[in-house]
């Protein structure tokens, strides 16, 4: 039985070796606020998005400015310091997707403009809790 035993042992062993080659792939960015290397892959060449901070019930306009060779390009946001606990799609783009999520501290609000798009588009999320609008204005280009 030690035979058995033993292999056992070394494929456990393999298992966390390699767990933890993997888990490096995860490793934190940006001084430990939860920001993963992960939620920074796929971004645009070329983005331009101010940081928007929308008071409760108020509405801001975000210029962006997004080439288009596949990546997103994102708005941070948060209210007094942390991310917002949801949001909504109040407006649809229509040459894109939006997608809005926790990164770290933050909440950031992703565009993604459709294959081979080049011109204007726009989109509106609002969040919660304070129903403040972030109103994305987005310039595409190749």
């Amino acid at each position: 039985m030690k035979p058995v035993r033993s292999i056992l042992s070394a494929r456990a062993l393999a298992c966390l070796v390699a767990t933890g080659f993997l888990a490096q792939g995860c490793a934190m960015q940006g001084g430990g606020n939860g920001v993963f290397a992960i939620d920074m892959a796929g971004g645009a060449r070329t983005c331009v998005a101010p940081a928007a901070t929308p008071a409760d019930g108020q509405a801001v306009v975000a210029q962006m400015q997004v080439s288009n060779e596949g990546g997103w390009c994102g708005i941070l946001t948060a209210r007094g310091g942390a991310p917002y606990a949801s949001y909504l799609l109040a407006g649809r783009p229509l040459h894109g997707r939006v997608f809005a999520h926790r990164v770290g501290n933050n909440t950031r609000i992703d565009y993604f403009p459709d294959r081979g798009y080049v011109g204007t588009d726009s989109f509106a999320v609002r969040l919660i809790p304070g129903q403040a609008t972030i109103q994305g204005a987005v310039n595409v280009t190749r």
